[in-house]
C-alpha cells in the first residue's frame, strides 16, 4: 500500500489553491518553492505521488510524500 492512500492531502481552500497556482508559475521565487507548489497542486488534483513528482521535476515520489 502506498503512503498516498494512508496519508492523503487535505482539501485545499480556495485561497490556498490560488496562492499555490500563483507560486507554481513564479519566475522570481526559489525553484524549490515552485516545484513544491507544483507537486502539491498535482496531488490536490488527484494525481499519484509519482505523477506529482514528474510534474514538479523531481525524480522520486518520496520527495512528494514527505
Amino acid at each position: 500500500m502506498t503512503r498516498c492512500l494512508q496519508d492523503p492531502l487535505r482539501e485545499l481552500s480556495a485561497e490556498e489553491y490560488q496562492r499555490l497556482r500563483k507560486l507554481s508559475r513564479s519566475g522570481s521565487e526559489p525553484a524549490e518553492h515552485v516545484a513544491r507548489a507544483k507537486a502539491l497542486l498535482a496531488v490536490a488534483e488527484g494525481c499519484s505521488y509519482t505523477e506529482a513528482a514528474r510534474r514538479s521535476g523531481w525524480r522520486s515520489n518520496d520527495a512528494v510524500s514527505r
